[in-house]
């Protein structure tokens, strides 16, 4: 076959290639699941600045005195992260087809024209980034395209580097509760440094436990995680532990700072320790099942500190 004919396939193959996605789709692409988090991470910072500083003390004062601010930042939030996935999909593409986790995504089976991902991701984007500025004040804005441009041009082109991205990454990973309250009081507070704190350090341990179970997933697509890199899990399980006893504090500090209450300090204190423990028994086991029990023990760490952290503020 000539280079012209196989250039001439390639082109009617494109042109075959759905435009518009389907709900299912676009769910996908647009990581509804993981917006939804990010959701509910930036609606906890806000409520936590708005309290701070505004010296307020239920949640039905905090609507009424931003006058529908809340919503706003959540809408532009959800569209800005709901971009920036999109985004990330059409930037790894290739890399998606040759991972078994990844490769039922649009892209990689063709189910949608990469042009059309393009659009989606570039407008989602920028409406959610225009919200936040018109609605919530530029400080949020600016922190919500710090977050998709390190999300999309430092972080996902670095995870083919280095196994370094993994820390890169848990910094836009950590600016939604920040995002939250620099939309309620167009500052950022002592409180959302310490949400970031918190989003940041749980990112580690929690990452390298996902990184372990999916490490010959992650070597096929050439992604340099920790894991692909330590084959014996000797340095990846180290660290999840060591990253986190470093949480355990950094989870109390809250507390420490006076920011929270004795009864947050109770259950960061438990779920630490809790958290903690899995991390040692994956280390000494380093096996699927230990690494898959600390995952999901993360996966219950992260909201059960911060409705802690909600509930503490409401007594």
């Amino acid at each position: 076959m000539t280079q012209a004919s196989a250039n001439a396939i390639s082109v009617m193959k494109a042109s075959d290639m759905p435009l518009i996605p389907s709900r299912a789709d676009f769910m996908i692409l647009a990581k509804v699941r993981i917006t939804m988090m990010v959701m509910i991470t930036a609606s906890i910072g806000f409520f936590m600045a708005s309290r701070e500083v505004l010296e307020i003390s239920s949640l039905s004062s905090v609507w009424e005195l931003q006058h529908g601010i809340l919503l706003w930042m959540l809408l532009g939030v959800a569209l800005s992260c709901m971009g920036a996935s999109a985004l990330n999909q059409v930037i790894e593409k290739h890399t998606d087809a040759l991972m078994p986790r990844t490769a039922q995504r649009p892209l990689p089976t063709e189910r949608l024209h990469p042009v059309s991902a393009w659009v989606i991701g570039i407008v989602l984007a920028t409406m959610g980034v225009v919200v936040l500025w018109l609605q919530c004040g530029w400080l949020s804005a600016v922190l919500s395209a710090g977050t998709i441009i390190s999300y999309c041009l430092v972080y996902t082109p670095m995870k083919r580097v280095n196994s370094i991205s993994t820390i890169i990454g848990a910094i836009p990973g950590a600016l939604p509760p920040v995002m939250g309250a620099a939309a309620a009081t167009l500052q950022v507070t002592p409180s959302a440094m310490l949400l970031f704190a918190i989003m940041f350090m749980w990112q580690l341990p929690h990452f390298l436990a996902i990184a372990w179970l999916y490490r010959d997933d992650y070597a096929r697509g050439g992604i340099q995680v920790l894991p692909v890199e330590d084959p014996t899990g000797k340095s990846t399980f180290r660290q999840a532990m060591l990253g986190a006893a470093v949480l355990l504090p950094i989870g109390l500090s809250p507390t420490i700072v006076g920011v929270a209450g004795t009864g947050y300090f109770v259950c960061a204190l438990v779920l630490g320790v809790l958290y903690l423990l899995t991390t040692i028994r994956m280390a000494i086991r380093r096996n699927r099942q230990s690494a898959r029990f600390s995952f999901f023990s993360s996966l219950v760490y992260l909201p059960a500190v911060f409705i802690a952290m909600l509930l503490d503020q409401m007594v």
